[in-house]
């Protein structure tokens, strides 16, 4: 059977529009996953008018000024990864740097996550303890913080793939596909943020 070249370059053109679209797919099941979440916390919260209490952890200025350190590494992680990209299809210096760069940032915001959430089991304020408002913060930044480690996970196999020359302009569908998944991470992150810590 012949196949053209023609043809052959069809199907590789196609590939990656097919591997795009299936993340942009689970992307929006996340979506709708976390806009289920925001929404019932948003009505449990409304619907408990003066007796929603945040506890006095997550008021305390030193941990409200660490949370915004670990949101602005989070963000910032967005655009060294957005840069990492570039310069890993291009094959262009530096792009192993920045993707490093990236996970050290994202990691940087789980350990503070981590240091968090200790903290606020040691002042009695946990799952079992502090009625719907400890179940709906620690589900949603729970959820969260999985999605980030998942994702952290993700960019250490692209720099890995990026170590042993398996990135190039052909294939990138990878590390284009944890790019996406990375800004969601990062976009959902900025919404929590603002329910949870400002509101």
């Amino acid at each position: 059977m012949h196949v053209s070249a023609t043809t052959i370059d069809e199907v590789q053109q196609e590939g990656p529009n097919i591997v795009r679209f299936g993340m942009f797919t689970f992307l929006a099941s996340e979506a709708m996953l976390f806009a289920g979440l925001i929404c019932g916390y948003m009505v449990l919260r409304g619907g408990a008018g003066s007796g929603w209490q945040m506890p006095e952890a997550l008021k305390n200025p030193e941990t409200m000024v660490k949370t915004v350190v670990a949101t602005l590494c989070l963000i910032s992680s967005s655009f060294t990864l957005h840069f990492a990209e570039g310069r890993l299809i291009r094959q262009t210096k530096g792009g192993k740097l920045l993707l490093l760069l990236t996970i050290l940032l994202g990691s940087a915001f789980l350990a503070n996550q981590a240091i968090e959430w200790i903290t606020l089991h040691n002042e009695g304020f946990w799952f079992n303890t502090a009625g719907i408002m400890g179940s709906c913060f620690f589900v949603l930044t729970g959820f969260h913080g999985c999605h980030v480690f998942i994702g952290v996970l993700m960019l250490v196999a692209s720099l890995f793939r990026a170590l042993t020359g398996n990135i190039t302009p052909d294939r990138h569908g990878f590390l284009e596909c944890t790019g996406l998944y990375w800004h969601f991470v990062d976009i959902v992150w900025v919404f929590l943020f603002t329910i949870l810590y400002i509101l």
